[in-house]
């Protein structure tokens, strides 16, 4: 064996041959996938290169992507081979040992697994068992045996750093290690500590929606992604990735979470905002939004105005608006009928009896435009038909005064004349016949008087809400307007979006029952799995204050709800605080947060007695992260115009980034941000830069924002106030002049 330095483990040695042997074999398997797709390992190909168009075109296409994303697996395989070992003996039966990684590696010429998919059902022995006696569902059934060793490897840029034998004490100093490490600039993939309550989400069944209320730092948004992941895996036949979308808060959180699915292997998952649905949905028809953002407008709002604005809000995002709205939709199909349905030159073309039954029951699964269109085509024939019996009318009686005229007449020019001026007469009738078709055909469309998307939404609050303030004085749209107009544009045109089987929703506590029933109607096969934490339920006012609002009026009780109550992201101290905040306002049925126990250096809670000297105890903290080593440090504000006014004073100085709702990149380092934005994302280290008593007084709205700001962080939390504290801060820990550490 070569000279190396191995760890500290009676079986290292052992490890590193076997590592160096999977190694082989995943060299062995990257070279030949390159030779059948002459791509080379870690470089990008367009997957259009070298296919011959012909009638397998399609076919080669779909098999040479899959040997492209099997290359891309295995790229990423050959510097950590693996994470974990399982020696597991079924019963009545020799033992086996299994090697987990990120993707299964076959060994090709004995075709036994080197590697075993870390989805794979025998590795839930792993993320969900100890030593000693466990059963698993294998493709083949229910296996029983005895698990003897459970042993976690830390292998990095293709070495061997650490072993770590299951035991409860070895399995907490493993995980204390991966989250006490610090980190990237973006969310990382966890599929090597994935711990027994987050293995119950993720290998959740498809076929059944799930709920996960998700404590802050539980790990809820790389969770979800990784069920994504597990859910490809297990139901490869049926599922593409095409056919799975994930609506995220912002587009800024859409850049943060990006390239989680990419490392598991994943691409061509759906990633999109509710807006961005609405957006292809609605295609050119969707109406100009005037842009605001309501959680940014709540900050500098009073608590009566809040609750003013949010009535409206609550009232357009309830199952109860979309009712009154599904009945306007329903009753309007029925007022746009001609009342004497249709009629030309006297000949009936379609009595309005019948009118009613091809429109609102033959036609009806399609939109109302489609269904005008299409009933135009039977109009169409009967307008031809009618053509045709008005001129065989005219011709039949120019015939009969042509006989009566030779029976009358003998022959002679005066005859001649008659009778040829009774067939022009007969020829322009029929050229007005034909005008008239075509003008009638051409009024067609005027017997259906059907507003615009937009006119026909003002119409709809006007009539059912009279006396309503449901849009402001200039009658702009905005974004919670977005429901009610897609779902009159469904009505009217269509949609399109494409169907969906599984749909991921992250924050979507956010999100309101009307939502959640839009995006399920449009996609009438899709199962659903919703993450969120009530906690942080900053948009109660639009969102939903309770899982039940969605449980039994959205999903008729065939939803299950899992809690994940332990939080990975802050270290014991940090969610202690947290929670002495969160505390103030309790949510009833909500477990209690349980932070793992990492401990590391307490809050700090940092009076100023001037701006002056709080910017400056700001740049000294930063600047003190950074010789520390930490690279992802957030300053939050409150709101966007004080990040703004922040970002002027030192943003420059700290070579920081301000960030924005509208921002669509998220690029790591210094930031400095408005609290409106930073739920669902983690940083090494996070400044709260004003918890003064008056930029945060005593409010459950508040609260919830303070909660979601001081949940952020993995290692470091500072808090800075000017003046005095906020009172949600606990008064114990708050001190009058130099910075403390609670």
């Amino acid at each position: 064996m070569e000279s190396v330095t191995l760890p500290e483990h009676p079986s290292a040695k052992e490890e590193y041959l076997h590592l160096q042997q999977a190694r082989d074999t995943i060299d062995r398997e990257i070279r030949e996938v390159e030779a059948l797709t002459g791509a080379k390992a870690g470089e990008e190909m367009d997957v259009h290169a070298n296919i011959v168009p012909d009638d397998q075109e399609e076919v080669y296409l779909q098999l040479f992507k899959a040997k492209l994303d099997r290359l891309r697996q295995l790229t990423m395989a050959a510097g950590q081979a693996y994470f974990a070992r399982l020696d597991f003996t079924p019963a009545g039966s020799s033992p086996e040992t299994w090697y987990l990684g990120r993707w299964g590696v076959l060994d090709p010429a004995a075709l036994t697994p080197v590697v075993v998919d870390w989805r794979s059902p025998v590795a839930n022995l792993y993320y969900s068992g100890q030593i000693g006696k466990m059963d698993y569902e294998a493709p083949d059934g229910h296996v029983e045996g005895e698990l003897t060793l459970k042993r976690m490897l830390t292998v990095r840029e293709r070495e061997l750093i650490s072993l770590f034998d299951s035991g409860i004490v070895s399995q907490e100093t493993y995980l204390q290690e991966v989250l006490g490490s610090i980190s990237t600039d973006r969310l990382r993939e966890i599929v090597t500590t994935i711990q027994a309550e987050q293995n119950i989400v993720i290998r959740h069944p498809l076929a059944a929606h799930l709920l996960v209320q998700g404590a802050a730092g539980s790990g809820k948004t790389t969770i979800a992604l990784h069920r994504i992941a597990y859910l490809l895996y297990t139901y490869q036949k049926t599922l593409k990735p095409e056919n799975m979308m994930i609506l995220a808060p912002n587009p800024l959180f859409l850049s943060y979470i990006s390239q989680v699915l990419p490392d598991l292997g994943v691409e061509r998952v759906v990633q999109t905002t509710f807006e961005g649905w609405c957006r292809e949905g609605m295609g050119r028809r969707m109406p100009k939004l005037q842009r605001e953002s309501r959680l940014e407008k709540n900050l500098t709002l009073s608590e009566a105005e809040r609750e003013k604005a949010g009535r409206i809000l609550r009232l357009k995002g309830s199952l109860a608006m979309m009712k009154k709205l599904e009945s306007y939709l329903d009753q309007l199909q029925t007022a746009i009928l001609p009342d004497k349905g249709f009629k030309m030159a006297g000949v009936p073309l379609m009595e309005h009896e019948e009118l009613e039954t091809v429109f609102l029951r033959d036609l009806r699964y399609f939109p109302l435009e489609q269904r005008i269109s299409e009933l135009k085509k039977i109009i169409r024939k009967r307008v031809q038909s009618a053509v045709t019996l008005l001129k065989d009318r005219y011709n039949t009686s120019a015939e009969q005064m042509v006989l009566k005229i030779k029976a009358n007449m003998r022959e002679s020019t005066l005859r001649q004349q008659k009778i040829k001026d009774l067939y022009t007469i007969r020829d322009q009738r029929y050229k007005e016949i034909d005008a008239r078709a075509e003008e009638y055909l051409g009024k067609y469309r005027d017997k259906f008087p059907l507003p615009d998307l937009t006119g026909l939404y003002k119409n709809f609050l006007e009539e059912c809400y009279p006396g309503e303030e449901l849009l402001p004085e200039d009658g702009t749209l905005r974004q919670e307007d977005l429901p009610m107009l897609v779902m009159i544009c469904k009505a009217l045109y269509g949609l399109k979006t494409k169907q969906m089987k599984h749909i991921v929703i992250d924050e979507c506590q956010d999100f309101s029952p009307f939502q959640i029933e839009l995006l399920k109607q449009a996609n009438p096969a899709a199962t659903f799995t919703l993450v969120g934490d009530l906690y942080q339920g900053i948009r109660a006012d639009e969102g939903i204050r309770s899982w039940e609002e969605w449980k039994e009026p959205v999903f008729e009780n065939k939803a299950d709800l899992k809690q994940l109550t332990v939080s990975y992201r802050n270290t014991v101290e940090i969610m202690n605080l947290a929670q002495t905040v969160s505390a103030r306002y309790p949510i009833p049925g909500i477990c209690e947060t349980k932070p793992v126990l990492r401990h590391g250096e307490k809050p700090k809670i940092i009076q100023a007695d001037s701006d002056k000297e709080r910017l400056s105890r700001i740049r000294e903290q930063v600047q003190a992260w950074r010789q520390e080593g930490y690279h992802s440090i957030a300053l939050i504000e409150k709101t966007a115009e004080q990040a703004k006014k922040l970002y002027k004073q030192i943003g420059q100085e700290l070579d920081a980034h301000l960030l924005s709702e509208t921002d669509s990149e998220y690029r790591g380092g210094v930031m400095i941000l408005p609290a409106s934005i930073v739920k669902g994302m983690e940083f090494d280290c996070v400044g709260i830069c004003d918890a003064s008593a008056e930029n945060f007084p005593e409010d459950e709205f508040l609260c919830r924002i303070l909660y979601v700001m001081m949940t952020r962080p993995l290692h470091r939390l500072a808090i800075w106030h000017k003046g005095d504290p906020s009172p949600m801060l606990p008064s114990s820990h708050c001190f009058p002049s130099e910075s403390k550490d609670i």
